[in-house]
């Protein structure tokens, strides 16, 4: 099995408002992140929350997923990432995928050329690129838990992906979101702007499809 891990713990400061909640598609970035994730097979789901977000809204799906709270963002996303193993290492998980919320828009073609690569076997991480630059989400095997749980701060995830190339695959893909962070409100309102001209609608997988 392959799990998701969401990063949703960041402090939006740029934003100036919880880029979880952001509307997208008639639904939040953060439900975008669960439709995508589900819709890609990923049926074990960790949320990672900041503590700014006290309470959710009533009306947000997170339909089966895990929701934990990151109590020191300042320790970045891998502090998220941390939280995340620790929710499934004791599950019959063989790799985890880690979505950044600020990538709600990300194709679920993406997605599956990364699980894929990790499917086909012989490496640990996965690592999607656009045009030559890498970008996320990308793909760790329990091979490197470990060497994520004791990653520094400052260095993060990053590190991991360095130490040892060999083990790392890069797959090429068509989909210029990997690299991009919606951080800002002019981003959103980009992103906003090119998803009304493209028509778009967010929708959960048919279960019975």
């Amino acid at each position: 099995m392959i799990a998701a891990i969401i990063l949703a713990a960041g402090k939006s400061e740029r934003m100036g408002t919880p880029k979880a909640l952001l509307a997208l598609r008639g639904s939040t970035f953060l439900e975008a992140g669960v439709v995508a994730c589900e819709a890609a097979g990923l049926n074990r789901r960790v949320i990672v929350l900041s503590p700014d977000i006290d309470k959710l809204p009533d009306n947000i799906d997170l339909h089966g997923s895990t929701v934990v709270r990151n109590r020191q963002p300042a320790s970045g996303p891998i502090g998220s990432i941390r939280l995340g193993i620790e929710a499934v290492v004791n599950h019959p998980v063989e790799a985890v995928l880690v979505w950044h919320v600020d990538r709600p828009h990300v194709s679920l073609t993406t997605l599956a050329a990364v699980i894929d690569r990790f499917r086909d076997g012989g490496v640990s991480i996965v690592v999607p690129e656009f045009r030559g630059q890498r970008g996320h989400p990308v793909l760790f095997g329990r091979a490197v838990f470990e060497e994520l749980r004791q990653a520094p701060d400052d260095q993060g995830a990053r590190s991991v992906v360095r130490a040892d190339p060999s083990r790392v695959a890069f797959v090429a893909v068509d989909d210029p979101a990997i690299l991009e962070d919606i951080n800002t409100p002019e981003d959103y309102k980009a992103l906003l702007g090119r998803i009304e001209e493209g028509g778009a609608t967010l929708r959960r997988p048919d279960p019975e499809s």
